[in-house]
C-alpha cells in the first residue's frame, strides 16, 4: 500500500499554531476540571474578577471580549457556588459589582498555582533563550493575525 501524503493544511503555520493551542487548551481544561471542578472559562472569569474587582458585568464582558450573556451565565454559576459575590451599588440596583468571596480567592490562588506548574512544564522543554524567542515570535504573529482579521472585517459586505 502506498504511503499517503499529509493534507496541505497540516503544513500551514496557522494550523500548527491552532492545533498546539487546542492541545494546550484541552489539557488545561481537563486539569482544571479534575483538580478544581471549574471550567476554563470559569477559571478565566475568576482570575479577571480578582484582577478588576470590584467590577460590573458589562465591564467584565468588555475586558473579556466576550458576549455579556455568556459571561452572565458563568458569573451566575460562580455566585451559586459561593466563589463570587454580587454587591448592589447604592442608587443603581441594576448594576451590581462583582467580587471574589474568600472561597473564590482561595480557588483562584490554587488555579493560578496549577497554571504556573503547567507553564513551567512547557518552558522546561525549551532553553531560556528559546522561550524569549518564541514569545516574541508569537507576539508578532498575533499582531499580524489581528491586522489580517481587521482587513477581512473591512472587506465584508456591508462593512464598506
Amino acid at each position: 500500500m502506498a504511503e499517503r501524503s499529509s493534507p496541505a493544511f497540516r503544513a500551514l503555520l496557522a494550523h500548527q499554531i491552532n492545533s498546539t493551542s487546542e492541545a494546550l487548551r484541552r489539557g488545561a481544561a481537563l486539569r482544571m476540571r479534575r483538580e478544581h471542578d471549574v471550567s476554563l472559562m470559569e477559571w478565566r472569569t475568576l482570575a479577571l474578577i480578582g484582577h478588576l474587582q470590584p467590577v460590573g458585568l458589562r465591564d467584565l464582558a468588555a475586558d473579556f471580549g466576550a458576549d455579556k450573556a455568556q459571561i452572565s451565565r458563568i458569573v451566575k454559576a460562580l455566585v451559586t457556588r459561593g466563589l463570587v459575590a454580587r454587591r448592589l451599588r447604592e442608587g443603581d440596583a441594576r448594576s451590581a459589582q462583582l467580587e471574589l468571596t474568600e472561597s473564590g480567592r482561595s480557588k483562584t490562588v490554587a488555579l493560578e498555582r496549577a497554571a504556573q506548574e503547567r507553564d513551567q512544564a512547557f518552558r522546561a522543554c525549551l532553553e531560556p533563550a528559546e522561550v524569549e524567542q518564541l514569545a516574541g515570535m508569537l507576539a508578532r504573529i498575533r499582531a499580524r493575525a489581528q491586522e489580517l482579521l481587521e482587513e477581512e472585517e473591512r472587506l465584508q459586505p456591508g462593512q464598506g
